[in-house]
């Protein structure tokens, strides 16, 4: 069984309906079936060449996209590979909403592919996957399905940009659909009509109800009692509940005001409708991940207070030590648990390092707030990446040199003259590669965190991470808890009989050789198909490209049939329909791995 790919996690199970009418009366709430998400690309194909607001704005995603897409690896018609089109709408929504969309994660994905390195069987896999409903895993499968819908339909060419900007819409729109059931969802809990004209008090009380299904998410419906929330009398307590757990959240509340205010400015003396509010509600949720930005950049500046002698690590028993006796995070996860995120450099054997940029960003520090996605941290990498791609298409070394070592950071301070060993590791990339630099690959990954060790993450190889939730940990290891007790945090801490400095003192040593950070020379990069040989260049097209969207318009039609004739197909595909997704290949000097 294939594993490697992230995003082909098309597994079907329950997700709520884009078209549920969602309330608080205990109902269930509707699936979502492919013939939904079908339903709702095929209508995103059609905005995109019928005209109007919607049509505009998918321009404005392609041309947002434009500068991530070229630069990265396509085949002869500007086509992308399914690992790739991953990739770039994980990092274009993590950067745009601090969105960690679920499905689209990198790394190895989750639960199945975690059993997947085992020698589970089909049926233990499958067996897993049944019982996903409990986890949050149960929610990937919409952003795989819809990228092998279009596959499908074109004969497995790949995805074009304007095709990714659809796709980016349509996951969108999943979005927007799910905000607007839990307006509904807090009308119901204040016994609003849908009809009501909202005064000034009446919107604050359905917002501070929204914010409460927003940050609960998923969790709302079965954490909360029924009777606690029927009708605005019996909110205090829940009201009470939140500000006792959250000490922002009368700060939250004000923040929430403020996007009202910023979205229907007439609200403040005039009634709002539904329709107005649910803009102003879903404009809290698009935004929310800057008010996240807050707590995150707490967190950055808490564990900076422990660093290393290793820039941008944490030792193992420092971080303990900060989980026991201070600080405002709680850092208490499990080794285990970390190392499956990524978050452990075990260059020393025995000295395990928390890599901060790694930790920060990783699903333990997210919020559960939706169905489709979680809020988590934003990979402060992603955008010095994204000035890179703007500007240097082409990945010319040279020029990366200079332009890296003019941008400056929380933590770097630019212009500066960058480490010789920096210099000489980047043109080592370039020349395993035709003289240019692929910025989407591992080297390059590798060679910006070594650059900016606070904020990029280290890459570690796909086959060695798991970029799983605490519940879906939990289901595919049977630990009881992510978390180490205080017993054995404390066994760890008084163990430890290390004198070296942390935070500010530390970083006097970093540029010492025995603080060297990890580097080896196994590079994994993004190919559009199997088998063929990209030069990573920008392409400069012969003659323009017919996109799907071209095709589409005059004969609509034929894709509901064209639609019909997959699903038959699909129905008759075997158990063994992953396979072959993501093609693996190693050679030498350096080692690779191919991503398709």
């Amino acid at each position: 069984m294939s594993f490697a790919s992230l995003c082909l996690l098309t597994v079907l199970l329950y997700v709520p309906s884009a078209q549920a009418g969602g309330s608080l009366r205990g109902q269930p709430l509707a699936k979502m079936t492919q013939t939904d998400v079908e339903t709702l690309l095929m209508s995103e194909f059609s905005n995109a060449f019928r005209g109007g607001a919607a049509r505009e704005h998918i321009s404005r995603l392609e041309l947002e996209l434009r500068g991530m897409y070229m630069a990265v690896p396509k085949d002869a018609s500007g086509r992308l590979g399914h690992a790739l089109v991953c990739h770039m709408l994980h990092r274009f929504f993590m950067q745009k909403h601090g969105w960690f969309i679920r499905g689209l994660q990198p790394g190895n994905a989750s639960g199945l592919q975690y059993l997947g390195r085992g020698n589970q069987t089909e049926v233990q896999i499958k067996s897993f996957i049944d019982d996903a409903d409990e986890t949050a895993f149960g929610q990937e499968w919409v952003p795989g399905y819809l990228q092998e819908f279009i596959e499908e339909i074109q004969g497995g060419r790949g995805i074009n940009l304007r095709e990714l900007a659809v796709l980016a819409a349509a996951l969108e729109h999943l979005i927007h659909n799910e905000s607007n059931q839990r307006v509904e969802m807090s009308f119901a809990a204040l016994e609003l009509p849908f009809t009501t004209l909202l005064d000034e008090d009446q919107i604050r009380q359905a917002l501070e109800v929204y914010m409460m299904v927003h940050i609960w998410g998923g969790q709302f419906l079965k954490t909360v009692s029924i009777d606690l929330i029927e009708g605005p009398d019996k909110l205090n307590p829940l009201r009470e509940w939140f500000a006792t757990s959250r000490q922002d959240w009368e700060q939250l509340q004000e923040w929430t005001h403020s996007i009202q205010m910023e979205v229907a400015p007439t609200s403040i003396g005039k009634p709002l409708d539904f329709t107005g509010f649910a803009r102003v509600a879903e404009e809290v949720g698009r935004r929310y991940a800057t008010y996240n930005d807050l707590e995150c950049d707490a967190l950055r500046s808490d564990i900076l207070q422990i660093e290393s002698t290793k820039a941008g690590r944490v030792r193992l028993a420092d971080f303990y030590k900060k989980g026991l006796y201070g600080g405002t995070f709680a850092f208490t996860d499990k080794i285990e648990y970390l190392r499956a995120l990524g978050a452990i450099d075990d260059s020393n054997t025995s000295e395990p390092y928390v890599i901060i940029p790694n930790y920060v960003a990783s699903r333990t520090n997210c919020l559960d707030v939706s169905d489709f996605y979680v809020i988590c941290c934003r990979n402060e990498c992603d955008r010095l990446l994204a000035t890179i791609e703007n500007k240097l298409p082409m990945g010319n070394p040279r020029r990366i040199l200079e332009l890296v070592a003019s941008l400056s950071t929380k933590t770097v301070e630019g212009p500066r003259t960058l480490p010789a060993t920096l210099v000489r590791r980047l043109n080592f990339i370039a020349d395993t590669n035709e003289g240019l630099v692929p910025f989407h690959g591992r080297l390059f990954a590798q060679w910006m965190h070594h650059a900016f060790p606070r904020e990029c993450p280290y890459p570690q190889l796909s086959v060695d991470v798991a970029t799983m939730a605490p519940d879906e940990w939990l289901h595919a290891t049977g630990h009881e808890s992510v978390e180490q007790t205080n017993e054995e945090m404390q066994v760890i801490v008084d163990s430890d009989s290390s004198i070296l400095p942390v935070g500010e003192n530390a970083r006097e040593q970093h540029d010492l050789a025995e603080n060297d950070l990890p580097w080896d020379e196994v590079e994994e990069v993004f190919f559009p198909a199997a088998g063929e040989v990209v030069t990573l260049q920008q392409s400069i097209p012969k003659a323009p490209q017919r996109s799907l969207l071209v095709k589409v318009a005059p004969v609509f039609f034929i894709l509901g049939a064209a639609a019909f004739a997959w699903k038959m197909k699909w129905n008759t595909k075997s158990s063994g329909w992953r396979d072959g997704l993501l093609s693996e290949k190693r050679i030498s000097q350096p080692r690779w791995t191919l991503m398709v």
